[in-house]
């Protein structure tokens, strides 16, 4: 297995709410427990949890099976250990509210385990044919059970669900005033990214901005936080560091030795 791979939906009727599924094996990492902090993307997962068992959350409420992360608007600490192997599912930003009626802003920032929704039996079964069957046969099974739960009294908001794609297109660097049809208001707006995505339209252009500046950094070692700050992104450096701190409660020149793989295999595979 490779230790970061992509793989597509396969059934067309989860391709309006799932972006892909990505597989992280932490079979390289060395014996004692490793840290890491990884940035918001913009987007709710679903992680399933095989291979070696361990604490990844360091949460005494949260199990090491399967659990449904929310919207982020900071960086996270996780714990992966070595031997452990990760199935996640990138929803869209959208995808977990349109597919199952969770509003990803009933935990932000946080997580609640997969199993309240389809019970440990259901879980455990996923986990097990993860490890005994092969990733691809999971999947299959994976979307066998999103499409069982799938939630057919949501109704979808096309026109703001496209104004969602724009936005992540743009990376967040737009005045969403600017797309939006003057008779729509704002607080029907506001209402919408509240409930759908889960926080704020501009907190949700932040963390795209935010998310788009560490891509950046990760694909291009070489470059500075002065080239950031003068592309484009931030009038002067004083306001990039407090976006920074913001997001990663560190200031970038602190940030630099944080950088991991984890961070890199999740920031390499949102394209």
């Amino acid at each position: 297995m490779n230790a970061n791979s992509i793989i597509s939906v396969k059934n067309p009727d989860l391709s309006l709410y799932v972006k892909h599924y990505f597989i992280l094996d932490f079979s390289y990492l060395p014996d004692e427990e490793t840290e890491f902090k990884v940035p918001p993307t913009g987007f709710p997962v679903l992680l399933f949890h095989f291979g070696e068992e361990g604490n990844f959350y360091r949460h005494k409420h949260f199990t090491n099976q399967s659990l449904f992360i929310g919207q982020c608007s900071r960086h996270i600490l996780l714990y992966p250990s070595r031997g452990m192997k990760l199935l996640g599912v990138n929803f869209k930003p959208y995808g977990l509210f349109n597919l199952l009626g969770i509003s990803p802003r009933n935990f932000l920032n946080s997580g609640v385990e997969s199993s309240h929704l389809w019970g440990a039996g259901r879980v455990e079964r996923v986990i097990k044919i993860l490890n005994n069957e092969g990733v691809e046969r999971g999947v299959v099974e994976i979307e066998s059970l999103l499409l069982e739960y799938r939630n057919g009294k949501v109704k979808t908001q096309a026109y703001f669900d496209g104004l969602v794609d724009q936005l992540e297109v743009l990376n967040g660097l737009v005045d969403l005033s600017d797309l939006v049809e003057k008779a729509v208001s704002i607080r029907t707006l506001q209402r919408y990214f509240r409930e759908v995505i889960g926080i704020s339209p501009k907190l949700f252009s932040q963390v795209l901005r935010h998310k788009h500046i560490m891509e950046l950094l990760y694909k291009n070692p070489e470059m500075s936080w002065s080239d950031l700050q003068l592309n484009g992104f931030y009038y002067d450096f004083a306001h990039f560091s407090k976006d920074f701190i913001q997001f990663s409660g560190l200031t970038p020149k602190r940030y630099l030795p944080m950088k991991n793989y984890f961070a890199a295999a999740l920031l390499g595979q949102n394209g």
